[in-house]
């Protein structure tokens, strides 16, 4: 190894860690603060969270004590109601166009129709999937 090419690897041990070393507080303790995480006592915090766009939405917010419902788009937030405590959640319980079912059952409901329609398709094929029955086969051979 010529000189130069040792230099330049000691300086890349010596600087990883460094590097690494200010990465881990930039993450730690500055980020954190990007984010709102403050120590010390908290007076606000955002209760939901809904967004109805990429760059607007609706946000229930807690301040004091009280509750504030805050509709906000790209240029400007609005003060849509003020509430003196939290409101009742909404519970969807009906089976209308807009509920939500639970994954579990949608996925044993999609299982079994592909399983019963592979079932009917190997039924007509016959076991080889060819299309023709297997007694068809045998003569063939």
């Amino acid at each position: 190894m010529d000189s130069e090419t040792l230099w330049l690897f000691i300086r890349m041990i010596i600087l990883l860690p460094l590097v690494l070393v200010l990465a881990y507080f930039t993450i730690k303790y500055g980020l954190a603060r990007n984010k709102g995480f403050t120590a010390g006592a908290r007076h606000m915090r955002v209760v939901e969270h809904l967004p109805l766009g990429p760059k607007g939405g609706l946000t229930l917010v807690e301040i004091g004590g009280r509750y504030y419902l805050v509709a906000f788009q790209e240029d400007s937030i609005s003060l849509l109601k003020e509430f003196d405590s939290l409101p009742e959640p909404i519970t969807g319980t009906g089976a209308g166009p807009g509920s939500v079912k639970d994954f579990k059952e949608v996925l044993s409901q999609q299982m079994k129709q592909l399983s019963q329609q592979y079932l009917t398709g190997l039924r007509r094929q016959g076991k080889s999937g060819s299309g023709c029955p297997e007694g068809d086969q045998e003569e063939k051979k």
